[in-house]
């Protein structure tokens, strides 16, 4: 997977950029499929938006890096998109609740969890957090395991 970030002066906001980015993935694409490679949107747009440009590339190399901080950020229905991309429009998730600890701020992570789950997606995701107490060991072992212990409790249900 190669992560494709469309964030800062990068970002898609007119329907023109989402066009062109689509129209140029068309273009990559094809190179893309033969190599083995899939090449993972993540950005700040809907889902609805990024599904525009897939289908605008016409390639199943073409898929979304689906950050549910960012969606939640961006005031989009993360357990909504989620169910809604499925498991065939998703290459991997970042997972964060910056600037805290994931569980303790605004994204509802079990809730994006039970959908990951019941979309049946059983790829990588990658914590991507900040270091509140600037122990980075520490924090990503907290984080983890709480990723960890909502994972087993969902699996467990």
């Amino acid at each position: 997977v190669i992560l494709l970030p469309f964030f800062g002066n990068g970002a898609l906001n007119t329907a023109e950029e989402k066009n062109y980015v689509g129209d140029m993935l068309r273009e990559l694409a094809p190179e893309a499929e033969r190599a083995g490679v899939t090449l993972g949107l993540e950005n700040t747009i809907s889902a609805d938006d990024n599904v525009r440009i897939m289908d605008r590339a016409r390639s199943k190399a073409v898929k979304v890096y689906y950050d549910i901080g960012n969606s939640t950020r961006n005031g989009f229905d993360v357990p909504r998109e989620i169910d809604w991309l499925g498991k065939n429009r998703i290459c991997q998730f970042h997972f964060k609740d910056n600037p805290g600890y994931i569980g303790e701020g605004k994204v509802k992570f079990r809730e994006a969890v039970e959908a990951i789950s019941r979309i049946g997606f059983e790829g990588f995701a990658n914590l991507e957090t900040d270091s509140p107490s600037k122990d980075v060991q520490a924090d990503m072992r907290r984080n983890l395991a709480y990723v960890r212990k909502t994972m087993q409790e969902i699996q467990e249900t």
